[in-house]
């Protein structure tokens, strides 16, 4: 029996169904009282009959709640209501071990932190008298207070169990969860005795512990086998090898390997005794005690023989040094080397039009990077001494990462708090700076004075270790300026380049203007005219794009001049022709790292079962995709690399020829086509008269009608970017997304009283709003939970919303006739449907999966993208597919690019 959406269990209302397993199922949903969020376990109807289930259910209840303890899910209650059975669970939001380890091994410092806070969590069961036995990747749920152990269906360790009985669960992903007579899963955990059919006490789960701690180290199971008689035999027999020898990156501490081979000893007697013991050895590791002390040799006289090997050691040393400093005149003037870094598995790199984000450390040692993984945004950390990039906890919804000059933290600017914060690298705590309205990507003198625009206003400078920002240029309105853009300090660490953009005297963009400015004077010099920013890189010259060319021109800083003619350093890099944006990062020590341009994709058909068909238009950077209210036709805007900037094309679907909707050099993207399909709706930041009565050429909204020569409407005009969202099929709204604080659903009205209208506008990110065929309810995509989700709310009054997503997901869209609504999972693999029922209630069944991309493609597709769109009938799929080389969400490096100058 499966609950419907809405349906009550006293007084927890169901959201929907996250998990089943073989013990029963596992909802969201609502305390009433408290007005929280729940999970509830319900025991399955044919399973409520069986003794053996009944008292395993009644177990699980007795043992959570004994216990109590930060790092094991929580019991809030149970229940039983016409003859159902249920627990009351806290709900965790986050991810569970086992699909963290899709996407490798963990860091060392979250290999340590977890199996610590794992080990306590036993160590408390096991003192109330309960072992876990089923301890595995799927039993452990990573939140942002740590580690959660889940699944205690316990007993008393003077009880015990047949090897083959079924292990229930509430974890949070259906694929992990284990259904009855599926044991792989389990018996890879496993100790010999519990294959043995012998008792499972406290060491049994010891023996489990150092299977997941070996397995978080190295991103592979201890033990292995192509059956079950395999398997049985491997872990009877086989010694997994030490970690170290299995990840070679060297990021490891000594003393792991010992903790694990114990833990992993095939008799009880021989591992460690208690989960205590593996916890506190696991702590002296992290704090570093574990390093080898190596005591120095008693003193002693030196003899006759040992003068004599001194003697011939100096020797050696001096005819060393004689042919370093020989081969030193002799050798070559070192050559420009490049490399790429890969994004690490699962995640995505994408371009912003706004910020960047890539940074190179002063010392040209260290790569920090903004990659999306699942929907969660966050910044990573690449030496480029090793072969593996970890992320930085606490820098969730990061964007615009820079570094102190001395290399030991980066900044980064918290989107979701609008706050400009610091980390350090080494690991601990982002700290904030200060508060901002920010814009771009700040500098960091070597003073310790950060530099950062705030939005519509001028640089602002503030203390690195924070403080009250204070002024340092301001945006000057009777020149039509707009904002002042991407500060960059010179050698001196006083004076700074900078980049002014500004309208011209009929409202439009006019070319930007770089200047330079100091931090002791409100004098400026006015260097260049250029639609790229400019970044001083020694030894005297300035770099910056031209038609997604990177280029060096030499630069003197006494005189303020450029000179000679620009040097080609590099091609093919992103850019962002509007704000000047280009995305490359440059070191003191002559490294250089820039983010390839956008991808190449191709429009692909698929059917609901999956099958592809191509539509023959030519690979290019496509963006979002709109099909027709009739079916007819396709609009889509297309990047141009060269001058970083899109336009909209149209796409017949009977004729099979695209056809330019706009033509200039303003960028006009993201098409909403009107429910008449007569005229399209899109974002394009050409400025004119409403740009010069807000003092800002943000991205607005206009419509422009198809086969007529009028000039655009103006929908909305905000001082902040906006984004079109979707037309209502009755012609009554139209919903997009403001940007100018932060990311929140806005409704403007068609009819009557023009002013727009806030529908969802929180602390969170809201976005990819889509109205009900009827009109009266909107779907949209909300970060609220540290995950993105869909959710359906009403369009007019205060309605309550519906979440309709399972484990995440994004990019909703409708039905023709609203019986379903399809969205796309976290990990963009899958397109997946909810039937919905409209009478007498509103309410979302149960999602389903349609069909899976390849792993290649949802890897490279951005979550927030307009990425597909349905046929009216819900039975064809329109999706942009990357291809070829994944460019944008690759990093290339560039060792001594100096050499290339000559």
């Amino acid at each position: 029996m499966t609950l419907s959406v809405g349906a009550r269990l006293g007084p927890y209302e169901i959201r929907s169904l996250i998990g089943v397993g073989g013990m029963g199922q596992v909802y969201a949903a609502r305390d009433t009282r408290l007005d929280r969020a729940v999970a509830v376990k319900v025991l399955q109807e044919d399973a409520a009959d069986r003794p053996d289930r009944r008292r395993r259910f009644d177990s699980e209840a007795r043992a959570i709640s004994s216990l109590h303890h930060a790092h094991i899910c929580t019991l809030f209650d149970v229940g039983e209501q016409d003859g159902i059975a249920f627990l009351v669970m806290e709900y965790l939001e986050g991810e569970t071990l086992d699909d963290r380890l899709t996407r490798g091994p963990l860091s060392a410092k979250d290999v340590l932190a977890y199996a610590v806070q794992i080990a306590d969590a036993l160590d408390h069961a096991h003192r109330q008298g309960f072992v876990h036995r089923d301890l595995k990747p799927s039993n452990v749920m990573l939140t942002a207070s740590g580690a959660k152990l889940l699944d205690f269906g316990l007993v008393r360790r003077a009880v015990v169990e047949p090897v083959a009985s079924t292990t229930s669960t509430l974890s949070f992903d259906q694929r992990t969860l284990t259904a009855e007579g599926t044991l792989l899963g389990t018996f890879q955990y496993m100790s010999p005795e519990q294959l043995e059919g012998m008792e499972a006490d406290e060491r049994t789960d010891i023996f489990a512990l150092g299977a997941l701690m070996f397995e978080m180290a190295t991103g592979r199971k201890a033990f292995e086998g192509s059956n079950q008689a395999s398997l049985i035999a491997s872990i009877l027999t086989y010694q997994p090898p030490a970690v170290s020898s299995a990840r070679r990156d060297g990021d490891l501490p000594p003393g792991l390997d010992h903790v694990i081979e114990r833990c992993l000893a095939k008799s009880p007697v021989d591992r460690w005794q208690t989960a205590r013991d593996v916890k506190l050895e696991l702590e002296w590791i992290a704090d570093g005690r574990s390093q080898a002390m190596r005591l120095p040799p008693r003193s002693r006289r030196p003899t006759r023989e040992a003068i004599a090997w001194a003697v011939a050691g100096l020797a050696i040393v001096a005819a060393t040094i004689t042919a370093t400093r020989q081969s030193v005149r002799e050798s070559p003037v070192a050559a420009v080397t490049r490399f790429i870094v890969e994004p690490p598995s699962g995640t995505l790199i994408d371009a912003a039009e706004n910020t960047t984000r890539v940074a190179l450390s002063p010392d040209g040692r260290q790569l920090a990077f903004v990659a999306t993984t699942n929907g969660r945004r966050q910044l990573w950390i690449r030496s480029l001494e090793s072969l593996a990039a970890q992320p930085l906890t606490g820098t969730d919804g990061a964007v615009s990462p820079f570094w102190s000059p001395d290399s030991r933290f980066v900044g980064f600017y918290a989107s979701g708090t609008g706050e400009i914060k610091k980390i350090d690298v080494s690991g601990g705590l982002a700290r904030t700076i200060c508060a901002a309205r920010m814009e771009g990507v700040p500098t960091w003198g070597r003073d310790g004075t950060i530099l950062f625009t705030q939005f519509l206003d001028g640089i602002y400078r503030v203390p690195g270790e924070g403080g009250t920002p204070t002024r340092v240029t301001m945006v000057d309105k009777a020149r039509r300026e707009l904002n002042h853009y991407w500060p960059s300090f010179l050698p001196d660490g006083r004076r700074f380049v900078y980049m002014v953009t500004a309208l011209d005297t009929n409202g439009l963009r006019a070319t930007p203007s770089v200047y330079v400015a100091s931090l002791d004077s409100p004098d400026v010099t006015l260097l260049a005219q250029t639609h790229s920013k400019m970044v001083y890189a020694p030894p005297g010259r300035l770099l910056f794009v031209e038609q997604g060319v990177l280029l060096a021109q030499r630069f003197d800083t006494a005189t303020l001049k450029l000179s000679g003619e620009p040097v080609k350093i590099a091609e093919g890099l992103g850019y962002y022709r509007t704000i000047g944006n280009a995305a490359f990062s440059i070191s003191e020590s002559g490294v250089l790292a820039y983010q390839g341009a956008a991808d190449d994709s191709q429009l692909v058909w698929y059917d609901r079962r999956g099958n592809m068909t191509e539509t023959g238009w030519p690979r290019q950077n496509y963006g979002t995709v709109r099909i027709s209210p009739d079916a007819q036709k396709v609009a889509v805007d297309i990047l141009d690399p060269r001058i970083g900037a899109s336009d909209i094309w149209i796409y017949d679907l009977s004729q099979g020829a695209p056809v330019r909707f706009t033509l200039d050099l303003d960028d006009e993207s993201e098409p909403v086509w009107s429910p008449d399909g007569r005229r399209i709706m899109f974002r394009m930041n050409r400025g004119g008269p409403a740009s010069l009565q807000l003092g800002s050429a943000a991205p607005n909204l206009y419509a422009k009608s198809l086969g007529v020569a009028t000039e655009e409407e103006l929908l909305v005009a905000n001082p902040g970017p906006l984004n079109p969202e979707d037309w209502s099929l009755d012609n009554q709204w139209i919903a997009y997304v403001n940007n100018a604080r932060q990311t929140d659903l806005w409704m403007r009205p068609l009819a009557g009283d023009p002013t727009p209208q806030s529908l969802v506008a929180t602390r969170f990110n809201e976005w990819g709003s889509r109205f009900s065929p009827n009109s009266t309810r909107m779907a949209f995509v909300s970060d609220e939970s540290d995950r993105s989700e869909v959710y359906v709310t009403t369009v007019r009054g205060l309605g309550e919303k519906t979440r309709v997503s399972v484990s995440g997901g994004t990019s909703p869209r409708w039905r023709r006739d609203g019986a379903e609504l399809f969205y796309v999972s976290t990990d963009n693999r899958s397109i997946m449907a909810v039937p919905i029922q409209w009478s007498p209630d509103f309410k979302a069944g149960v999602p389903a999966r349609l069909f899976m991309m390849s792993e290649d493609v949802a890897g490279r597709i951005n979550l927030r993208g307009a990425v597909y769109d349905v046929m009216p009938n819900g039975d064809r799929f329109l999706v942009r597919v990357p291809v070829g080389e994944p460019e944008s969400s690759r990093i290339i490096v560039v060792q001594n690019w100096t050499a290339g100058l000559n």
